[in-house]
C-alpha cells in the first residue's frame, strides 16, 4: 500500500509537502512555548507524517537504524506494559519534537550566514592557512552546522577530491563546535536529556576543551615528525581564508542566547534557541531588504525536506527512550551505580565514544544513557559535559558517523581511513575531556 502511494505521489510533491508539515510542526511548538493552548501531540503528527513522506529517499543505514530503535523501543513498551505500566499516546506521538523544533529553528540561520562569499580571493597557503580553516568551518558549523562543512570543503577540492590534511581540518574543526555550540544537535539532545545545565558553567569547560582540540590540530599537522606518517608538508596546505567579519554572526547569537535565557530563566536553552533562530534570521532578511516569505520558501522546499535522516532517527530514538523509561519506572532491579560523580561520568563518556567507533550513533547512547542514569539523580551540567564531550569526538572519529559518511560520499575518502586518521586526536582528546569531567565534579563539590 505504501509502495503504491509512493509511486503516484511524484517525490517532488512529497518533499514539498514534508517542509510545510515540518514548518508547521515547529511553529505548533513555538505557540505552545510562548503560551498557546497547542497541544504537543500536533507536532508529533506533523514531524511522524513528514518522516512518513521522506522515507524512500533515507539512506539505507539510516532506515534500518531507526527500525530497530523502533523494534527495541517497541518491545520495551510492551514488556512495561504487561508488568503493569501505563502507555501515553501523546507522549509517545511527542517525544523529542522540542529538540526536532530546535534544530528546524536552527535551519532558518542557512538563510543569513553563508561562508564563501568572497569566491575569487585567493586561497592561503601554509600553517597559518591551517589555523584560518579550523576557525572558519569552526565559527559557520556552529552556527549552520553541516553545510558549512560542504560550503568551504567544495572551495578547496580539486577534481572534486580533497586531501587527506584538508580532511582532518575540516572534521576536526567543524564537530569541535559540538563542545559549546547552542545550535548544534549535540546540545539539543544533551539538554533534552539533562534541561537544567547551567549553560555558563558549561561554558568554560567546554569551550576550552573546543580550543584545545583545534590546537592540538594544528600541532599534528605542524609538527615536522608528521611526514612520517603520511602527512604532506605544511607548507603544501591550502586552506580556507577567515575574516574578522566572519566572526561577528556567530558570537553575537551566542551572547543573545545566553542574555535570553537569563532574562527569561523559566526557559530551557532548547526553548530559548527555539524562538531566538527564527526571529533573529527574519530580522536579519527584513534589515537586508530581502524578502522573508521568499526566505521561508526556499528553506521549506530546500533545506527542511533534507531533515529526512534526522528526523527518521530522531523520532525512533524518542520512541526508544519513552520505552526504556516506562521499563524503568517499573523494573524492580538496582543499578550497578549509586552515585554519578566524576569516575561514573567518566565511564559514561568512554562508553558512548566506544560505542561510536563501532557504528553506533551518540544520540543513541545518550538516549539509553539518559534512561539509565536519571535515577541516580545526576547533576545535570555535569551530565551535559559528557554528553557533548561524546558527540564532539565520537562523531570525529567514528566510521559511521553522518559527517565521515557524508565526507566518503561526496569527496571519495574511506570513512575507516578517517577514523584511523583520528585515532591519536580521539586518545589525546579523551585525557582531557576526563580532566575536565574531574575538574568540573569538583567545582560543583561532587564526589
Amino acid at each position: 500500500m505504501l509502495a503504491t502511494l509512493f509511486t503516484r505521489f511524484p517525490e517532488t510533491a512529497r518533499r514539498r509537502l514534508a517542509g510545510c508539515l515540518i514548518l508547521c510542526a515547529m511553529l505548533a511548538v513555538v505557540a505552545d512555548l510562548s503560551g498557546l493552548p497547542v497541544s504537543s501531540s500536533v507536532a508529533g503528527v506533523g514531524y511522524w507524517s513528514a518522516a512518513l513522506l521522506l522515507w524512500p529517499g533515507l539512506s539505507r543505514r539510516n532506515r534500518l537504524q531507526a527500525l530497530v530503535l523502533l523494534l527495541v523501543g517497541a518491545v520495551c513498551l510492551a514488556v512495561s506494559a504487561r508488568l503493569g505500566a501505563e502507555m501515553a499516546v501523546t507522549r509517545l506521538l511527542s517525544g523529542n519534537t522540542g529538540l526536532l523544533s530546535m534544530l528546524v529553528a536552527v535551519s532558518f540561520l542557512s538563510l543569513v550566514s553563508r561562508p564563501g562569499a568572497e569566491q575569487e580571493e585567493s586561497l592561503p597557503r601554509g600553517a597559518g592557512a591551517v589555523a584560518s580553516t579550523l576557525g572558519a568551518v569552526h565559527l559557520f558549523g556552529s552556527v549552520i552546522n553541516l553545510s558549512s562543512v560542504f560550503i568551504i570543503g567544495d572551495r578547496l577540492a580539486r577534481r572534486n577530491k580533497v586531501s587527506r590534511e584538508q580532511a582532518i581540518v575540516l572534521i576536526r574543526g567543524f564537530t569541535a563546535a559540538a563542545f559549546w555550540s547552542p545550535f548544534f544537535g549535540a546540545m539539543a539532545v544533551s539538554l533534552s536529556v539533562a534541561p537544567d545545565a547551567e549553560l555558563s558553567m558549561l561554558w568554560l569547560m567546554s569551550m576550552p576543551l573546543a580550543l584545545l582540540a583545534m590546537s592540538l590540530t594544528c600541532w599534528q599537522l605542524w609538527r615536522p615528525s608528521s611526514a612520517r606518517q603520511g602527512i604532506a608538508p605544511i607548507t603544501d596546505f591550502v586552506g580556507y581564508p577567515l575574516h574578522v567579519g566572519g566572526i561577528g554572526l556567530p558570537a553575537l547569537l551566542a551572547l543573545a542566547v545566553l542574555a535570553w535565557h537569563q532574562l527569561w530563566p523559566g526557559l530551557s536553552i532548547l526553548a530559548v534557541i527555539t524562538l531566538l533562530a527564527p526571529v533573529f534570521s527574519l530580522g536579519v532578511l527584513v534589515a537586508g531588504k530581502r524578502s522573508p516569505l521568499a526566505g521561508v520558501g526556499q528553506l521549506t522546499s530546500d533545506r527542511l525536506p533534507q531533515m529526512g535522516n534526522e528526523l527518521a532517527l530522531f523520532l525512533a530514538a524518542g520512541v526508544l527512550a519513552y520505552g526504556l523509561e516506562s521499563l524503568l519506572s517499573v523494573w524492580e532491579g538496582s543499578l550497578p551505580l549509586q552515585h554519578f560523580g566524576a569516575t561514573a561520568a567518566s565511564l559514561t563518556y568512554l562508553a558512548i565514544v566506544l560505542l561510536s567507533l563501532v557504528g553506533i550513533h551518540p544520540i543513541v547512547c545518550i538516549t539509553l544513557a539518559g534512561s539509565v542514569l536519571v535515577p541516580l539523580e545526576p547533576d545535570h551540567t555535569l551530565l551535559a559535559l559528557v554528553f557533548l564531550s561524546s558527540w564532539a569526538l565520537g562523531t570525529a572519529s567514528g566510521p559511521l558517523s553522518g559527517i565521515n559518511l557524508a565526507f566518503q560520499g561526496r569527496y571519495g575518502i574511506d570513512s575507516f581511513s578517517i577514523m584511523r586518521w583520528n585515532l591519536s586526536y580521539l586518545v589525546l582528546m579523551s585525557l582531557c575531556v576526563i580532566a575536565a569531567i574531574w575538574l568540573l565534579a569538583s567545582v560543583l563539590g561532587i564526589g
